[in-house]
């Protein structure tokens, strides 16, 4: 018996299936992308299936090759605005500052100490003011030594005239005294004059600018005891380019705004013939009354000095370009839709647009879209201001 049931269970274990053989090397791979082949497919089937997520979006459009051709050459749209010249009242602006009528240094015709300064720095000065006093010294002493001797000259001629005339002295010794009384003469004039000098008094109506000097302090001959400078007129001076000054006439009348706040008017009195080495400009003048000194010199001024009337165009700064050779101007549209460049001349601008010159009466100007076209192209013009668009 158990002889038996050994014999079975090996008679079982041998009628046991045997186990599949494992897949190994190329086969597997081929089974992988199999599957994932399937996968893929079955994902793009399902999109058909199942229908669009979004039943309202509209299906791509599909582009043909005629209409991708037809776009492509289809005119270019640009916005376009019609510009009419306008009157202009021309004006040349120029930045310019005021300066003294005069500016003059008062200074020592003889030597000595400053004895007094009677008038303040800062006031006004009426001409003829004693602003600075040396001391005299011995001048009035050597003033009346001159005195003297110039009366005995005097008399000494008067005698020898008087005896020659009556034949006792002879002519020579007439003459000699003569030039003895000229040269007495001099001398007390000198004398007068030297002593004048120790008082220095104002040239001209104006204001005491400065005093280097101090009472004490030893001046010589051409050292400078006060300075002034005379405020009325005052000048408004700038400097005028080669282009423009052939423009300004002596007599014309400007204005100016200082950078203190007031507004003055005067006319040209002055254009210089030479232009400056340096800048190549013309330096003009204007006169402007100043009766009662409170403009002062040196003070920063706008001038504007009108020149003409003309007409011109008034644009916004955004429709000006350059062409290939730099120049500044517009694009515009001739005819029906040629686009053509054409070079403006800038007059003025400000913060209201730019005044230019070189176009005709009436033109339509390319606003929008000017950068992308060239002299010669076929654009579409979109009038400013209509619902179409431009660059499309």
């Amino acid at each position: 018996m158990p002889v038996r049931g050994k014999t079975a269970k090996r008679r079982a274990a041998k009628a046991k299936p045997a186990p599949a053989p494992k897949l190994r090397g190329p086969r597997r791979s081929y089974l992988w992308a199999a599957v994932f082949t399937l996968l893929i497919a079955g994902w793009m089937l399902s999109g058909d299936l199942l229908g669009n997520s979004n039943p309202g979006a509209r299906p791509p459009e599909v582009t043909t090759g005629t209409e991708t051709k037809a776009r492509q050459t289809a005119p270019f749209r640009v916005r376009v605005k019609v510009s009419r010249a306008q009157m202009r009242d021309a004006a040349l602006t120029l930045r310019g500052r005021t300066e003294a009528y005069a500016r003059v240094n008062l200074q020592a015709e003889t030597a000595g100490v400053v004895e007094a300064l009677p008038i303040d720095k800062g006031a006004q000065v009426k001409k003829g003011s004693l602003v600075c006093k040396i001391e005299t010294g011995v001048r009035e002493a050597m003033l009346k030594k001159a005195r003297a001797e110039e009366r005995q000259a005097e008399l000494d001629y008067e005698a020898a005239e008087r005896l020659m005339r009556q034949g006792h002295t002879a002519k020579l010794r007439v003459a000699e005294l003569q030039a003895r009384l000229d040269a007495a003469r001099a001398a007390r004039e000198q004398a007068e004059l030297d002593l004048a000098r120790t008082r220095i008094r104002a040239p001209f109506d104006g204001v005491l600018e400065a005093q280097p000097a101090k009472v004490g302090d030893f001046l010589a001959i051409g050292e400078t005891c006060v300075t002034m400078v005379d405020l009325d007129p005052l000048k408004l001076v700038a400097s005028v380019s080669e282009r423009e000054v052939g423009l300004l006439q002596t007599g014309m009348k400007g204005t100016a705004t200082l950078a203190t706040g007031e507004s003055v008017s005067g006319p040209i009195r002055f254009i210089a013939s030479a232009a400056d080495e340096k800048t190549r400009t013309f330096r003009i003048e204007l006169d402007i009354d100043n009766p009662q000194g409170t403009l002062r010199d040196g003070v920063t001024a706008t001038i504007s000095i009108p020149i003409a009337t003309d007409r011109a165009h008034k644009l916004p700064p955004s429709v000006l370009t350059l062409n290939d050779e730099g120049d500044v101007g517009v694009r515009v549209i001739e005819g029906i839709d040629r686009v053509r460049f054409m070079p403006v001349r800038i007059l003025s601008d400000s913060s209201e647009g730019v005044w230019v010159a070189g176009l005709p009466e009436t033109v339509t100007i390319i606003t929008v879209g000017q950068d992308y076209v060239r002299d010669g192209q076929r654009v579409v013009a979109v009038p400013a201001g209509s619902g179409g668009s431009a660059r499309q």
